[in-house]
């Protein structure tokens, strides 16, 4: 049943028809769904939390924009340089990636990951052309992954109960 939910929610989409067999076949042995050479550069991206923390922001949206044109979102990204807090405008929307005082949270790296996806967010629903949003994975680490789906496919996941708590993404921003 988690296979067909993922598949109908749209996780193989972008899979020539055998792989997508493939991956399907896999998640109904209860493999983990989200392997990531099935995955490939059209839904998974790279998000190292120290990176983005340290002011590359700008350029991971960047690397990001090529696969939200497919949704109806153009990224125009800029970073700030008017305060103290590290900021960004995405589309013209600041958005404050990270302030001094977040480096005493314990969590900036996830801060800094999270708060410009959340605006990414935004600009998706609001194009209207598709339900896909970012999601994270190991958010805030060195190896963190940003993951374009369905959040109905992430609630498949979750309530299959199949899956660690820590290895199934989360909607950056919560919304």
């Amino acid at each position: 049943m988690l296979a067909e939910a993922l598949n109908r929610y749209g996780l193989w989409d972008h899979l020539s028809a055998e792989l997508r067999e493939s991956a399907m076949t896999e998640a109904a042995t209860g493999c983990y769904p989200l392997r990531f050479d099935f995955l490939l550069e059209q839904v998974e991206f790279f998000a190292d939390g120290e990176e983005l923390a340290e002011g590359g922001v700008e350029r991971f949206l960047r690397e990001l924009a090529p696969a939200l044109v497919r949704y109806g979102v153009v990224l125009e990204v800029e970073t700030v340089r008017d305060t103290d807090d590290y900021t960004v405008s995405i589309n013209g929307t600041r958005c404050v990636v990270l302030r001094p005082q977040d480096w005493e949270s314990g969590s900036p790296w996830a801060l800094s990951t999270v708060r410009p996806l959340a605006v990414v967010n935004r600009l998706l629903a609001a194009a209207g052309r598709s339900t896909l949003r970012a999601h994270t994975l190991y958010t805030g680490v060195n190896e963190g992954l940003v993951l374009l789906m369905d959040p109905r496919a992430v609630g498949a996941m979750r309530a299959s109960g199949l899956f660690p708590e820590h290895e199934v993404p989360e909607l950056a921003g919560g919304e």
